[in-house]
């Protein structure tokens, strides 16, 4: 009987301190819940920042950083340096066919220049950007017309055969996805901007045989562009020109 008191005893002192722990921890639990709540409802009210989720094609333009005002408000855009026609970007944003701007992020009515203009957000060499609507072509790739007669196509089929010819060497960005109208598979969606001094660009369909998605051969053509240019102005440093020419070559090789 002695050593059943004794048993009972010392179960006794053992369930105290596990009683104690049974209930630091179930407060402990309560304790997490109450914070894990808490920080879901923290996320929960948080806004959701667009992420880069599609490829754009600059087709013109610039790459432009937001001023801001005193209080945080976005003040206007400020011009830091000019794309290259044909060089691919991340476009922030959720792809959307039925959207104008395919989902993209955009900012609309932006003053700039004494004029309201739309921005669409873009990362560029790792860094974030902003550039004007339409010189980026969203979730798009870049190509070349090798073609010398390259007709555009209002619409994809042969009956449609537009006015416009492309010429050869022109970088244009090819939309992503199927053309249903275009049963047999010949056309590729396009679009470029005229370099004219005017703003305006020019969308419509050619056929794949006439255009070239080869990195080099799209390289060849922004290298020479480039060169041109820098020849034009007079401004360059002939070591400048010279390694630009070195690099042609090694393309052209």
């Amino acid at each position: 009987m002695k050593k059943v008191s004794v048993l009972l005893s010392l179960a006794i002192l053992l369930l105290v301190p596990a009683c104690k722990k049974e209930n630091a921890q179930q407060q402990l639990v309560q304790d997490d819940t109450q914070e894990e709540n808490w920080n879901t409802e923290a996320s929960e009210a948080a806004p959701v920042r667009p992420v880069p989720s599609m490829k754009g094609v600059m087709i013109s333009g610039w790459y432009y950083d937001p001023v801001y005002n005193d209080d945080g408000s976005l003040k206007t855009m400020a011009a830091n340096f000019e794309a290259i026609v044909g060089t691919q970007v991340e476009v922030f944003g959720a792809y959307d066919p039925d959207d104008e701007n395919l989902g993209a992020e955009v900012i609309k009515d932006v003053l700039i220049d004494g004029a309201k203009k739309d921005f669409i957000h873009v990362l560029y060499d790792n860094e974030e950007y902003y550039v004007r609507d339409y010189a980026v072509a969203v979730n798009a790739a870049p190509a070349i017309v090798t073609n010398s007669s390259a007709y555009i196509y209002t619409k994809p089929n042969l009956a449609n055969l537009g006015k416009t010819i492309v010429p050869t060497n022109t970088i244009v960005a090819v939309f992503s996805g199927d053309i249903p109208e275009d049963e047999d598979g010949r056309f590729e969606k396009i679009r470029y901007y005229v370099p004219d001094g005017k703003t305006y660009t020019v969308n419509g369909y050619l056929m794949n045989s006439s255009l070239s998605f080869k990195a080099n051969e799209i390289a060849v053509v922004q290298v020479t562009d480039k060169l041109n240019k820098l020849k034009a102005e007079g401004k360059a440093d002939k070591t400048v020109l010279e390694e630009l020419e070195i690099t042609l070559e090694d393309l052209s090789y």
